[in-house]
């Protein structure tokens, strides 16, 4: 525990807040979840094989947006490399 920081409890509460909102909302993004499913399986049903295929080129399409639009990665730098021979911070000879 570090004592020279000053603790924020406005943060905790948030954070508290949040996790309780996830968790109270759970069931209700769960629900929402099998009626989508719901409808797709009615979709599939009912449409046949234009259906199907409608699903499937969605399904290629999220594929390939996601593979061709991703954001590009940083490389961090670990340590900086030093030279051999030569010193990173030295006074100029007199």
């Amino acid at each position: 525990m570090n004592l020279s920081k000053p603790v924020n409890p406005i943060r905790y509460y948030a954070f508290g807040s949040v996790i309780a909102a996830l968790i109270l909302l759970s069931p209700v993004v769960a629900f929402v979840m099998v009626i989508a499913a719901e409808m797709l399986i009615d979709l599939l049903m009912v449409g046949g094989k234009s259906a199907v295929f409608a699903v499937a080129a969605g399904g290629i399409g999220l594929i390939l947006s996601r593979k061709f639009w991703r954001r590009p990665e940083v490389v961090r730098q670990s340590a900086p490399e030093l030279v051999p021979g030569e010193t990173s911070i030295a006074a100029a000879p007199m």
